[in-house]
């Protein structure tokens, strides 16, 4: 138990303002589910007979998420991306997270950049902009000028937020892992493991060395195209706390319409700039929404803010050029495969409702033209599919419908003829055609060939090593209780206030005793022992009588 005073007030204090947001957005029945009582004031017994449910649950967890604060707005993005183990409704409700906050006053920001960057504050910084670009809950941007009279963007991580964002992680691990002793979700959702899912994308996310390197990889896979490009980095400035980047000027697509010259050749080259980075790098940029991209020169993308990026690998990114092969073609059987290889069914999978609901979502476009078809529908329906379904599959695959959903979106403001499913249509096929190849096709034999033997290998020593055990007589099988830690704590409650009662118990009963005798010294004309004894019982008394008002079950 970590006994650092401080740390455990302040833990305390975060858990006391949770479960205080918690009742005051009519979500009192979670406090009873996750025994924060005793971290409530002395108050009236909650009312958790109150459970909104459908949408009225998933706007308040979202304007409860909102209330907390930075790292809980960040998890309700993440579970935004979930679409295979929450419903439609909820999904929609966390898509509506504002990280938007007012900026942090400039004198604390030059404080943080005097101690982070040294001497290199003043000798490699000509100019700061006092009034930040741009304002979120981790980070702020400033225009500065280097030497050189360079102009370029900093990021700053806002000061203190490390910190911040490690005690709230602490807590949602604790309430995630209560969460799974008390089977408080089914089996598809398992909150320890989203919270140690969000715990890798945040721990990514604060380290802006991390978000260079996304942007040198980006700049990397794109050398050979003239039209796409993204900010240069200048790393011998940057830290894990301050990203200086090249200040990329041109107009922001959001603010660019169907009267450019270049809107067709723009919609189009960003719709193949994504399928690129998909499903030939293996690497895109997740939120490439109108704000992330700006059009410089005539007709060039330039590409920023690469702190959300998903990865894919080659075996993977074979399969999901198969999948969009399957979804334009109504390939039901191969759609299938594609989606169960992807993802993990549940134990109690049915094959035959997969398929036959699987037929009716794909009925719906059938005959369709193919610029009739919206793919942000197709993929909506989708995902409802995988999710009615209890198949859970990798985040980076969600991320991706949604980089595309915004593709066509984007897109389609800019050119009103313009259809992503027809671009990928050519695309894809170019690559199938490509990785038909006799010398791909080799390649990925000799692939797989050494992937057997590796596995071969991997069988064999696990076999050497159960053989080894056996006849060393060390093998051994352990049984593990599951859901008994709830009950073991209920009881060790029971018994320390069973413990206390009998306490105080034998103080009264020793206490009366000793009043009728003439044991001196006296007070208020009692001996003074019995006199101590009372009043400590009485003081434990009040302390049990407290416990149990404050965990409300009495």
């Amino acid at each position: 138990m970590d006994m650092n005073l401080p740390k455990h007030y302040r833990h305390f204090q975060r858990y006391s303002e949770i479960a205080q947001i918690l009742v005051k957005n009519g979500l009192g029945f979670i406090i009873s589910q996750l025994d924060l009582n005793k971290y409530l004031p002395f108050r009236k017994r909650i009312n958790t007979a109150e459970r909104p449910t459908g949408k009225m649950l998933a706007v308040k967890i979202r304007e409860v998420l909102q209330e907390l604060g930075p790292a809980y707005i960040k998890l309700g993005q993440l579970l935004s991306t979930r679409a295979d183990i929450f419903p439609p409704v909820f999904i929609s409700e966390m898509r509506k997270l504002q990280d938007k906050v007012p900026a942090e006053d400039f004198e604390e920001i030059e404080i943080f950049l005097k101690n982070e960057l040294g001497d290199k504050f003043e000798s490699e910084i000509i100019k700061i902009e006092k009034v930040s670009t741009a304002a979120a809950s981790i980070a702020q941007t400033h225009k500065v000028v280097l030497k050189d009279n360079k102009n370029a963007i900093m990021k700053v991580k806002r000061p203190g937020i490390d910190k911040k964002i490690s005690v709230d992680l602490e807590i949602m691990e604790n309430l995630a892992r209560q969460a799974e002793e008390r089977d408080l979700f089914n089996s598809v959702i398992r909150p320890l493991e989203i919270i140690q899912e969000f715990r890798r994308t945040i721990k990514d996310e604060l380290n802006f060395k991390g978000e260079m390197a996304n942007i040198i990889r980006f700049r990397s896979d794109f050398a050979d195209n003239p039209y796409i490009t993204a900010p240069e980095v200048y790393s011998e400035l940057s830290t894990v706390n301050v990203l200086f980047m090249e200040e990329i000027k041109g107009i922001k697509l959001r603010e660019v319409d169907q009267s450019h010259p270049h809107n067709k050749f723009i919609a189009e080259l960003g719709a193949k700039t994504l399928m690129r980075q998909v499903l030939i790098n293996g690497f895109f940029h997740a939120d490439p929404h109108p704000g992330n991209i700006f059009i410089t020169g005539e007709k060039t993308i330039a590409y920023v803010d690469f702190g959300m990026v998903g990865r894919i690998t080659e075996e993977d990114r074979d399969l999901m050029a198969l999948l969009f092969y399957a979804l334009i073609n109504k390939k039901i059987n191969v759609l299938m495969d594609v989606i169960l290889i992807l993802g993990n069914k549940p134990d109690n999978f049915n094959r035959r409702r997969f398929q036959l609901d699987m037929e009716k979502i794909l009925d719906r476009y059938y005959g369709s033209d193919l610029s009739k078809i919206e793919i942000k529908a197709v993929f909506e329906d989708l995902q409802y599919f995988i999710y009615e379904h209890q198949i859970r599959m990798p985040q980076d695959f969600f991320l991706l419908f949604r980089a595309i959903a915004v593709s066509e979106g984007v897109g389609q403001d800019l050119d009103p003829d313009f259809n992503v499913v027809e671009v990928g249509k050519d695309f894809i096929s170019e690559i199938l055609d490509d990785r038909m190849q006799l010398d791909k096709i080799i390649s990925r034999v000799g692939s797989e060939i050494w992937k057997l033997g590796r596995k071969k290998h991997d069988l064999n020593m696990q076999l050497k090593s159960i053989l080894s055990k056996l006849e060393e007589d060390d093998f051994t099988i352990n049984f593990r209780h599951t859901n008994l830690e709830n009950l073991i704590s209920r009881i060790d409650i029971i018994s320390n206030r069973l413990s206390m009662s009998l306490i105080i118990a034998s103080l009264i009963i020793g206490s009366t005793l000793l009043i009728q005798t003439n044991m001196e010294p006296r007070v208020f004309n009692i001996p003074l022992l019995g006199f101590i004894g009372y009043s400590f019982a009485g003081v434990l008394g009040l302390l049990l009588v407290i416990s149990i008002f404050r965990s409300g079950k009495y």
